[in-house]
């Protein structure tokens, strides 16, 4: 457009090179470009049409518009409403005519019976000649046995019906041939399963020879000793006093019999080892799952004949033995002797209560109480030690406290405080002393103590004798208040005497 008008076209009858395309009026590259579907073109062609027509036939309603219904989807899908009483009865009729099944919840007619007999007043089919109950024949009683011996028979089924495993259990996905479960999965090894190359394989090197350090060899030779040779620990004479391996002698007396300074008791021992004995078989019968206590009473109950739940002690214990159940014969009466269980131990008609002697195997049973087993020395308590020396104060009288001062009566303190006290007080209260510290009856030593720099022996003991005469009623107390005050009178008539 920017060169137009300064050319000239000098051809212009002739067209351009080229071979001329037939276009068609409908067939034009814009509508080539356009994909839709043809509901979407018929919509608009209608669309289109109404909208000329409209224009055309202005304030005319043309039938043919488009235009939302007046019925609702409520009312659309509710199709019962609609209907007449007649049209439901009809269709009723026809369905309970033709219908070969019950209604839900109600019994199907028959019509060939009576009106009296139903469900409720008739019992159809064969009367059952079992007697037990409907629970006991949907679940038997079954015991625990029974139920895991089904269990395990069944199992093969509940794997299909819940593909249910045991724990650990192994699936089995019912491969086909040619695979097989029990072969070896991976790449082949190439070696010998035979295990006559295992000995090549365990020595160090080719031809028998180790090569080890010297240092290795020294400290080999400091640590361990050669197959077959003694360990040359001594490399000097060994002394006589010296003993290889474990001693045979084991002596009685140990650590605390040679502290204590006692003589080793070989009852007490036995008692020990009976008791431990009877421990072991308490806890080892608790721990065998193919024993029940139950079962040994029900063996010896049969035993017992006359139903004295009495048995001897040596017909117990071969029961025992019967049942594998070897206990130490000798160990178990010195249990039974020192729980005094034996009857008429030592004689012909010794014996045993079973059942207390069930008991006594029973770990969920206590042992029966007893006393120390030990014999105590008499010199236990002699020996001076440091936990005993620590604890001797104990046994001291403790260090009695002193006396307590006895409290100032306070209600007497506020009676006798004067305005004059407060505004010039006395130099005994600037120190800290009360009215109630003069007023306070105190006993003959601390009036000594206190006058002792003021007065003289000879006038403490002239002003005590008349004060005595005349406060009897004070149990032998004076005051500090009443002592100076009659010391005061004294000293004033001596100097009115002596002028």
């Amino acid at each position: 457009m920017a060169n137009l008008g300064r050319f000239k076209d000098r051809n212009a009858d002739m067209r351009a090179a080229g071979v001329s395309s037939a276009v068609d009026a409908e067939n034009t590259t814009g509508n080539c470009m356009i994909i839709f579907h043809p509901e979407e073109v018929a919509e608009q062609l209608i669309r289109a049409e109404c909208k000329r027509l409209q224009i055309k036939n202005a304030g005319q309603l043309w039938p043919e518009s488009p235009c939302l219904p007046t019925v609702s989807v409520p009312e659309l899908m509710a199709i019962e409403q609609s209907k007449s009483r007649f049209a439901v009865f009809k269709e009723k009729f026809s369905e309970d005519m033709y219908l070969k099944q019950a209604k839900l919840a109600e019994a199907k007619p028959t019509g060939s019976k009576p009106d009296s007999v139903t469900n409720w007043s008739r019992t159809f089919g064969l009367v059952t000649t079992a007697r037990e109950r409907l629970y006991d024949l949907i679940l038997p009683p079954k015991n625990a046995e029974q139920v895991n011996q089904e269990y395990g028979q069944f199992h093969d089924k509940y794997i299909l019906s819940h593909n249910h495993y045991f724990p650990a259990e192994q699936i089995n996905r019912k491969y086909s041939q040619p695979f097989d479960r029990l072969d070896t999965f991976g790449e082949a090894t190439r070696g010998d399963t035979s295990g006559q190359s295992a000995k090549r394989c365990m020595q160090q090197c080719a031809g028998h020879v180790i090569i080890i350090s010297k240092e290795q060899m020294d400290f080999i030779d400091r640590t361990y000793s050669r197959l077959g040779k003694k360990f040359k620990k001594y490399p000097a004479a060994v002394p006589q006093y010296m003993t290889y391996g474990t001693p045979t002698y084991v002596p009685d007396c140990d650590c605390k019999m040679l502290v204590e300074d006692i003589a080793p008791c070989k009852s007490d021992k036995q008692l020990v080892d009976a008791l431990g004995h009877l421990n072991m078989w308490r806890h080892k019968l608790q721990k065998r799952a193919d024993f029940q206590m139950f079962d040994l009473i029900s063996v010896l109950e049969h035993s017992d004949k006359q139903q004295t739940r009495h048995l001897p002690t040596q017909k117990i214990f071969e029961v025992m033995h019967k049942m594998h159940l070897y206990i130490d014969v000798y160990k178990t009466r010195i249990m039974l002797s020192l729980f005094h269980m034996i009857i008429d131990e030592g004689c012909a008609t010794e014996r045993v209560n079973y059942d207390d002697f069930c008991r006594l195997l029973n770990i969920q049973h206590p042992l029966p109480t007893m006393g120390n087993i030990f014999t105590m020395p008499a010199n236990v308590y002699n020996k001076e030690t440091t936990y005993r020396l620590l604890c001797s104060d104990l046994s001291k009288e403790p260090v009695k406290a002193a006396p307590m001062r006895q409290l100032r009566p306070k209600q007497l303190d506020d009676n006798s405080t004067h305005v004059k006290d407060l505004l010039s007080p006395d130099i005994s209260t600037l120190y800290g002393l009360a009215p109630s510290d003069f007023q306070l009856l105190r006993p003959r030593d601390q009036l000594l103590k206190i006058f002792k720099d003021i007065v003289s022996p000879e006038d403490f003991e002239t002003i005590w004798e008349q004060l005595m005469q005349s406060h009897k009623e004070q149990n032998g107390q004076v005051s500090v208040h009443q002592f100076r005050e009659l010391m005061d009178n004294l000293e004033a008539q001596a100097q009115a005497g002596n002028p």
